[in-house]
């Protein structure tokens, strides 16, 4: 029974230094300090650090989450679906942006970040190519320039729409993801 209330308070704890976080993260509140992050949390620092090492350790706890998401969507479909339903890459990736679409989005297009978002993008790509090679007689390169190609697309038009540079909504842009593969 103390267990069970310890791994309650301690998900709680979790829980709010996560929304503490994400707020302070979605109003631009840069750098994030985590004296400041804790009294949002309503706890005291020692707290945050039997959580994490530093905040640069909360942050990758939510890349390897959206990793983690994202490997389990591109999963739920087998290779040969991806390749006879053109656009079914798109349509996984949209939709993993869209059920993530404020914050993720945020942490994933930080210039900060970025080498991160290379590691997650390479090791999607990687899985993603060795099981195109496995299921068909596609080479590796030929297979990674598909995966690449579609992720590549839909991830430069949704940084485009997060920096207001295109007024197209994510279906319209995984409308065009699709036209542009077919087509182009």
């Amino acid at each position: 029974m103390a267990q069970q209330k310890q791994d309650i308070r301690a998900a709680r704890t979790e829980q709010a230094i996560r929304t503490a976080f994400e707020e302070m993260i979605m109003h631009h509140e840069q750098p994030i300090r985590v004296t400041a992050l804790a009294k949002k949390a309503g706890i005291n620092r020692k707290t945050f650090y039997l959580h994490y090492d530093t905040i640069e350790d909360l942050v990758n706890t939510y890349v390897d989450d959206a990793r983690v998401d994202l490997l389990d969507r591109l999963s739920q479909h087998a290779v040969k679906d991806y390749l006879a339903e053109r656009g079914l890459l798109i349509n996984t990736l949209t939709a993993f942006f869209l059920a993530n679409q404020e914050f993720y989005s945020y942490i994933l297009f930080q210039d900060d970040h970025s080498g991160r978002i290379r590691q997650i993008r390479d090791d999607v790509s990687t899985r993603m190519a060795e099981a195109i090679t496995k299921a068909t007689d596609y080479s590796l390169n030929d297979a990674t320039i598909i995966v690449s190609f579609s992720a590549n697309t839909i991830l430069s038009l949704l940084r485009l729409r997060l920096a207001g540079k295109l007024s197209l909504t994510p279906e319209q842009i995984r409308e065009k993801s699709v036209e542009l593969s077919v087509s182009g």
